[in-house]
């Protein structure tokens, strides 16, 4: 099993669970996304940031097999 792919799977799952996990300390102030979008719409680019993570977690597993 892939390492990458199965980092990607658990960071995407994380995403689609708790979205605003970086939304805190150090990262308020040097993530562009947070500054730039309002707060529902970074919790939707999360959402879909994590979604793609898992899309492309799966395929890199499919990949190597």
């Amino acid at each position: 099993m892939p390492f990458i792919s199965i980092l990607l799977i658990v960071f995407g799952i994380i995403y689609l669970i708790k979205p605003d996990i970086f939304r805190r300390g150090i990262w308020r102030k040097t993530a562009v996304t947070q500054q730039v979008f309002s707060e529902k719409n970074y919790l939707i680019y999360m959402r879909v940031l994590g979604a793609v993570f898992i899309a492309a977690g799966i395929i890199i597993w499919v990949l190597k097999k």
